[in-house]
């Protein structure tokens, strides 16, 4: 899969490879690079579906994993992967499969399993076709972020919500990511811990929706990592809490890169 990707810094530093969460851009990393890339070559990746990624026939967490790790074969040396949300399941799952592993992995308030029922409305929305809008004003306007409930300043969701939508043959606006993507696989991050080898960080937002308190220090005890808490945020660390994520995500690398 022939990824699309954004970059900062510089290719000689250590390289991070930052994953996003389902239904998301590599745009969420955009209040956090700029903190970091003066010390480290970051790397964005649009999953398959996402983005300005293409689209694809699968939708399987290995298909994610698979991506990444082509990814990771054109970088030289060790890498770090922190992940938010999906995109910390994926690091998971690339750290558990041992092809290109990473040298360490950052866990972003990500979700512990999946509940039966809300796997059924996600494998819902999937066979449900993209909305289409007028404007790129109106689509901008009716944007929402899941879960709903964030800190995030305004006029950065808007921004992160422009880049959802491209501009059809016709003048109108659809959505550029693929919901077919929504019909997710049963999420098994315990089972996946206790076959990563690599130094670990747990990260959850303080007043989580998605990662709960004691699946976290699970998560913690099967990986031997190490666990922090944010505060002011509930889910969205990279739209919330840019600086305190970026300050964590350096002494990460700091303090794993040994």
């Amino acid at each position: 899969m022939d990824m699309h990707y954004r970059t900062w810094g510089d290719p000689q530093k250590p390289t991070v490879i930052l994953l996003h969460a389902l239904a998301c851009h590599s745009g969420w990393w955009e209040w956090v690079a700029p903190k970091l890339e003066k010390d480290y070559f970051l790397v964005a990746p649009d999953f398959r579906g996402h983005g300005q990624s293409p689209w694809a026939d699968s939708y399987r967490f290995d298909d994610y994993a698979e991506d990444v790790e082509e990814l990771a074969s054109k970088l030289e040396g060790p890498y770090s992967i922190v992940g938010h949300s999906m995109g910390g399941y994926v690091g998971l799952k690339v750290a558990s499969r041992g092809v290109r592993p990473p040298s360490s992995l950052l866990i972003a308030d990500m979700k512990i399993d999946s509940p039966e029922e809300e796997l059924v409305g996600l494998h819902k929305a999937a066979q449900k076709s993209g909305r289409v809008y007028d404007s790129l004003e109106e689509a901008v306007a009716k944007y929402r972020l899941l879960p709903p409930k964030h800190t995030a300043p305004t006029e950065v969701v808007e921004q992160v919500a422009k880049e959802c939508f491209y501009e059809m043959e016709d003048g109108r606006w659809g959505e550029r990511f693929d919901r077919r993507a929504l019909g997710i696989e049963n999420v098994e991050a315990l089972e996946l811990a206790r076959m990563v080898k690599c130094h670990t960080w747990i990260v959850r937002a303080k007043e989580s929706q998605v990662m709960p308190a004691e699946g976290a220090k699970e998560l913690v005890r099967l990986t031997c990592g190490q666990l922090y808490e944010v505060e002011g945020c509930y889910h969205h660390l990279p739209l919330e809490t840019p600086k305190d994520l970026s300050s964590l995500i350096r002494d990460f690398v700091v303090q794993t890169s040994y």
